[in-house]
């Protein structure tokens, strides 16, 4: 075989090697990938947010039906009549401590000591925490709907009461001057202490009429219409008073329609104003009883 007939033949790899297998060269560079789209981040953090805020939300809601159901039995395991019989006693041993130094005014014609007064604030402290305590228990039925229980109508001639103490306790204890102490109760059985003395004196110059009109001398007759006279303008000037003190209350109070089964104190005044008034009556009839 001739040179010319000798089939070509190449190994594969090598230089020249068959069609299609070029020479292996360097791996082109890829091209270069955008950057995401600034905008996903902040959705992101707003999503983030949105689900922070959503579990506090719930959070509260869920701690605020809890202390809703929570207080509500609280409340509703309150028994309302036993709290007022422990306040009753409270506000009545209050009262009737504050009354009984009081009592040194009208009762022995004494004035009121530093330390007296020291003892009202004490126990005008506890009437105040005692009123306080009322109002609770009102607020307590209204949240149970009783408006109209009877609970509700045993509690506020007590609380109106009471209300009346601190009024008087602490007009008192602001002024401390005698003899024209502040409050109710040293005006009113001061008024009724001159009354029943005034009265007394009367009763003594209807009991001589007779015998000094007998008598028939001028100048006791002339002394004791003077004295007619003088006490009938005291019994005016004392009814005035006690009609100012009824007004004091009412305006204290804020209650124009008070009667003395709320306020029991109202009964004394209103009675001894009543007094005063029949005394004027019967001081001018005794007057006219006597010739001028």
């Amino acid at each position: 075989m001739s040179d010319e007939q000798k089939p070509m033949t190449r190994r594969l790899g090598a230089p020249g090697g068959a069609v299609g297998a070029g020479p292996k060269g360097p791996r082109p560079a890829r091209a270069p990938q955008p950057p995401p789209p600034s905008g996903g981040s902040g959705l992101r953090k707003a999503l983030l947010l949105g689900i922070i805020f959503s579990c506090l939300a719930l959070g509260g809601m869920i701690a605020w039906r809890l202390w809703q159901k929570f207080h509500v039995k609280e409340r509703q395991t309150i028994d309302v009549m036993a709290e007022y019989e422990k306040i009753v006693d409270k506000g009545k041993d209050a009262s009737k401590a504050i009354f009984a130094i009081q009592t040194k005014v009208w009762g022995k014609n004494a004035e009121l000591t530093p330390e007296d007064f020291t003892a009202i604030k004490a126990e005008l402290n506890k009437l105040v925490d005692c009123e306080e305590q009322y109002q609770k228990l009102l607020m307590l039925l209204r949240t149970k709907n009783l408006e109209d229980s009877l609970e509700k109508q045993k509690i506020i001639p007590t609380w109106l009461q009471t209300k009346m103490w601190i009024l008087d306790a602490t007009d008192l204890v602001e002024n401390q001057k005698p003899p024209e102490y502040g409050g109710l109760n040293i005006p009113m059985f001061v008024t009724s202490e001159k009354i029943r003395k005034a009265q007394d004196e009367l009763k003594e110059i209807n009991t001589l009429k007779n015998e000094v009109i007998k008598e028939g001398n001028p100048e006791k007759i002339k002394a004791a219409r003077k004295r007619i006279g003088e006490l009938r303008d005291a019994f005016r000037a004392h009814a005035t008073k006690l009609q100012a003190l009824d007004q004091y209350v009412q305006d204290g109070l804020a209650r124009p329609d008070l009667t003395s089964k709320e306020v029991m104190e109202l009964d004394h005044l209103r009675d001894e104003a009543n007094k005063a008034q029949m005394a004027v009556v019967a001081a001018g009839k005794l007057l006219q009883a006597y010739p001028e």
